[in-house]
């Protein structure tokens, strides 16, 4: 090649020679780079490899410390995983348990797997759950609950499961010492109502013979020195009679088997009552009684008009009781009132020896007085106030007290009543509480009773009113006498030898004879469980009349079915 050409030449071999320097640098420079990204990546990748590892090990720390066992299977139900406390419940080592099937594990007694057979297409989405009772391997009876999900792949099938097993044994016994202990209390309960049963008709029983016979000798003109006496026996017994009452009264608020009426009645009825009950013994002790009421107070309210007045009349007893000289004075205000509704304050305020101020919580206490000698002095069971905070507490209200020791005391509430549809109390129908007593010759009763003092109380009560009447002293009787004759009324006491009052009254009322399917039964027993009055019902019986009877209420249901 001529010299020339070459000179032609020399800036395109110059280019070339350009270009393979500045590729030679490219890949130098190309080369740099690949081996710090390579460098970059192999220490990210350590590093990953490095949090990886802890990450597993801490998993592995906490699988390991968690003492409830957390398992996997194949599709099979083979173990393929078992945290550390597989050993401790089972006793068996996770080496020698992984790859053996579940059903080999936690037998009952009759060596069937307690797990069942799990199919696991049927689990789906859903989570696994089962309770059961098993032996370990130290043969103690341990409870435990499994719970597992089914494990699915990317394309929708099923690969195994996961899950875990609690041992829940002190949870079991702790659920089952309750559920004893709820059976205890329930035998208790029931125990302690038979029990107040049985004595309430123990002593009511003899107490229907001293009440009823004072009675009968205070309506036969006694002579004045005798008076004195009679009063003092029907007083003592009566007195007796409202300390059982007090006791069957708080054990049915206790048990929550007391229900509120909600009827018509005359506040004014009540006070009245109250006037009349405590007029006579407030003069006695030469104090004074006064109530005094708000103007605008309804003639006709509705609520529970005889937990009210026993209310009341706790309150008013108490203050007369515990006041030497002064006054008692019962103070009834309107607060507010609405259409359908009134809302009153009842204030029972005496002159009487106080509380002292660390004894005023003591008061509401059972069975409880604010001294110990007060017992001694005034009397009482203590239940009195008790009684009627957990009935004010019933009907949403609170009994509050304020006293000054030696100065008085003063306990009030308010209660919030219904309006009644009626504005006066002409219409309403009260038990006249001294009737005449005037002769019901035209009616004829079956009186059935076992107790020889009971029928002799009912025999003198019977014939003073000319009742045409027939004793029957078990039930047995009572039901072929009645098959064989009618009767106006039969009363019916519910504790007898041979057949009890509950079975005779329902055979009499399934008896061939049709007047037996409406004549009216009354339940006259000195029984006081608290199903009485429902028993009663369930029986077809009309009625309860509770022993000792009132002469005044016995007397008045039985003028109901006089005939003209």
């Amino acid at each position: 090649m001529s010299e020339e050409q070459l000179k032609l030449l020399e800036p395109l071999l110059s280019d070339v020679n350009k270009a393979y320097q500045d590729f030679d640098n490219d890949l130098s420079h190309l080369e740099n780079i690949i081996e710090k990204s390579s460098q970059e990546l192999f220490d990210a990748n350590r590093q990953l490899r490095k949090n990886v590892a802890s990450i597993t090990n801490k998993l592995n720390r906490v699988v390991s410390n968690i003492r409830e066992i957390i398992f996997e299977t194949d599709l099979y139900g083979n173990w393929t995983y078992l945290n550390p406390a597989w050993e401790q419940l089972t006793g068996l080592s996770v080496e020698e348990s992984i790859g053996k099937n579940y059903t080999e594990f936690f037998k009952d007694e009759n060596n069937h797997t307690i797990f069942g057979d799990i199919d696991f297409k049927e689990v789906g989405n859903k989570t696994f759950n089962r309770v059961f009772k098993y032996t370990n391997h130290k043969n103690e009876i341990r409870w435990a609950e499994v719970s597992l999900k089914v494990v699915v792949n990317d394309e929708g099938r099923y690969e195994g499961s996961i899950g875990s097993i609690v041992d829940i044994t002190q949870l079991k016994e702790f659920e089952e010492a309750l559920i004893k202990s709820r059976d205890q209390e329930a035998y208790a309960n029931k125990a302690k109502d038979e029990f107040l049963s049985t004595m309430s008709h123990e002593i009511r029983t003899p107490l229907n013979a001293v009440i009823g016979i004072s009675h009968l000798l205070l309506l036969e003109d006694p002579k004045e020195e005798q008076l004195e006496n009679l009063n003092a026996l029907k007083y003592s017994s009566e007195h007796l009679l409202g300390l059982v009452n007090d006791i069957l009264d708080f054990n049915k608020i206790e048990s929550g088997s007391l229900e509120l009426e909600n009827t018509d009645f005359s506040i004014n009825h009540i006070l009245n009552g109250l006037q009349s009950t405590f007029q006579q013994k407030a003069e006695e002790k030469h104090i004074r009684f006064r109530i005094k009421k708000d103007d605008s107070l309804p003639d006709v309210l509705k609520g529970d008009s005889m937990r009210l007045s026993q209310i009341l009349t706790n309150l008013v007893s108490n203050a007369i009781k515990f006041t030497e000289e002064g006054k008692v004075t019962l103070d009834i205000e309107v607060l507010k009132e609405e259409e359908n509704k009134i809302l009153l304050q009842f204030e029972v305020i005496d002159t009487g020896i106080g509380i002292p101020e660390d004894k005023l919580e003591k008061i509401f206490e059972s069975f409880t007085q604010a001294n110990s000698d007060t017992t001694r002095k005034y009397g009482g069971t203590g239940l009195g106030l008790a009684i009627c905070k957990k009935l004010l507490h019933l009907m949403h209200s609170k009994l509050n007290v304020e006293s000054v020791e030696n100065k008085g005391t003063t306990f009030s509430f308010e209660l919030q009543l219904e309006k009644s549809e009626q504005f006066t109390e002409s219409k309403l129908q009260y038990t006249n509480t001294l009737p005449s007593f005037s002769g019901l010759n035209n009616l004829k009763a079956l009186v059935v009773e076992d107790h020889k003092m009971n029928i002799m109380v009912i025999q003198r009560f019977f014939k003073k009113w000319q009742i045409d009447f027939e004793i029957a002293e078990n039930g047995q009787i009572a039901v072929d006498m009645a098959e064989a004759k009618n009767y106006d009324i039969i009363l019916m006491d519910l504790q007898m030898p041979v057949m009890n009052g509950y079975d005779a009254a329902k055979n009499i009322r399934n008896s061939d004879n049709l007047h037996n399917h409406t004549v009216p039964i009354y339940a006259l027993s000195a029984s006081a469980a608290m199903d009485v009055k429902n028993k009663v019902k369930e029986y077809g019986m009309n009625g309860h009349i509770s022993k000792p009877f009132n002469p005044s209420d016995l007397y008045q249901t039985l003028k109901m079915y006089l005939k003209d």
